[in-house]
């Protein structure tokens, strides 16, 4: 391990402390301290090797309520597409990640940006409001795209000068022509625009599972955005009424396109409301949930590729107290006998299992998560045997992810 990385040290002023674990990602003395309870040494450098890279499986959901899925396959492989059925879970078909490869050289340089540069790096074309610089580059040359790291992520032609980057701030700036990783570009099919399937992780799509809706129920999502699990519930269970909740005008926007896209509008409602205190501004729904769903704000350590991050404990802890938040509101909307089920994208015990723990002391009761090839024994507690949890490192087609599942019986 090295101390500050040097190309992104001028934008860690603010931190003290911070190791490199592996380049671009950065942790503070005290969370790596943290960490060591539960990884060894080369376990946590393993696993952030891993978050730096895509899944080794892109995976989508198909929609069942407009499509079979081996329907859907069959006409992805007739693309020509690198294609496969999952082998647990009969609506979740997934692609084969390309890389990774070499980046050809170019005399031509363009820095993106944290998060542009993460979507280039597996194929994503690079537009103007994600580039950084892009120094002396003119229309037609042929450029490397690099992270703020300095790291080269694709190779491209530029579809505009520096000036008009500048100026413009908008549209595409360089059409990617080879970059590190490629999963295909599925936004851009007909299949997508009709609404037959939704980008989603294999570990995402287990939580409707575990949910398992059923006839004429109530479910209640306190974290909808972006609606993957929301629709997921709904397209598994056309009875089933889905209520779905966030504090972000954008992200409910985002929301209730999905939800249009997918064409699931008959069964769910999305509302724009802090779900932490929807128990005392939606009295009605009080004691009328039959399931409720928790997928938090965390500190989102699982999710992958991440080539730029820095996390410290102070993030773990914060997160860990607005997470617990969400728990009594839960425990108010449900029905006696109701589950509630609690998932995040990261990988903290402070973040996962202390937060079921933390149910289970204002009274609901964890049930065993049965997801089959899943990870236990994190935390050296009891709750371990119960709850799933999948790493970088251990689970190479999945981000990290943590799904519990808990039993209101009084």
């Amino acid at each position: 391990m090295k101390s500050k990385g040097r190309p992104y040290a001028p934008k860690l002023s603010r931190y003290t402390g911070l190791i490199e674990i592996v380049q671009g990602i950065f942790i503070d003395r005290e969370l790596y301290r943290y960490l060591l309870n539960y990884f060894s040494d080369r376990e946590i450098e393993k696993m952030f090797v891993s978050i730096r890279r895509p899944t080794s499986r892109y995976y989508v959901r198909v929609n069942t309520r407009k499509v079979d899925p081996y329907e859907l396959y069959r006409r992805m492989i007739e693309r020509g597409l690198k294609v496969h059925l999952d082998e647990h879970i009969r609506e979740a078909i997934w692609f084969e990640v390309e890389g990774p490869n070499k980046i050809p050289s170019a005399r031509k340089i363009v820095v993106a940006d944290k998060y542009a540069s993460e979507s280039v790096y597996v194929g994503a074309n690079l537009y103007a409001p994600g580039v950084v610089k892009a120094r002396g580059v003119k229309k037609g040359d042929e450029v490397v795209i690099i992270a703020p790291t300095g790291e080269e992520v694709a190779y491209g032609i530029a579809e505009m000068s520096e000036d008009e980057i500048r100026k413009l701030r908008r549209g595409l700036a360089v059409r990617v022509l080879i970059s590190r990783y490629r999963v295909p570009s599925l936004r851009e099919l007909e299949e997508y625009k009709l609404g037959l399937i939704y980008d989603q992780s294999i570990a995402a799509q287990w939580v409707a599972h575990i949910v398992n809706p059923s006839y004429n129920e109530v479910i209640i999502d306190l974290n909808c955005a972006p609606g993957g699990k929301l629709t997921h519930i709904s397209q598994l269970c056309s009875s089933t009424h889905v209520i779905g909740f966030d504090r972000s005008f954008p992200k409910i926007r985002d929301t209730v396109e999905n939800v249009r896209r997918l064409s699931l509008e008959s069964t769910t409602d999305v509302l724009l409301h802090d779900s932490r205190y929807v128990d005392i501004d939606f009295p009605r729904l009080v004691g009328k949930a039959d399931k409720v769903i928790i997928d938090p704000p965390c500190t989102s350590i699982g999710v992958r590729p991440k080539l730029i991050d820095v996390k410290t404990m102070r993030d773990v802890e914060v997160a860990s107290r607005y997470q617990e938040q969400f728990l009594r509101p839960a425990c108010k909307l449900l029905k006696r006998g109701g589950r509630l089920v609690y998932s995040t994208c990261t990988i903290t015990v402070l973040e996962n299992e202390n937060i079921v723990k933390k149910a289970v002391e204002i009274g609901l009761e964890v049930e065993y998560v049965d997801v089959p090839y899943a990870e236990r024994g994190r935390s050296g507690d009891w709750i371990d045997y119960f709850v799933a949890r999948f790493l970088p490192h251990v689970h190479d087609f999945s981000p990290g992810f943590f799904i519990a599942s808990l039993i209101k019986k009084r």
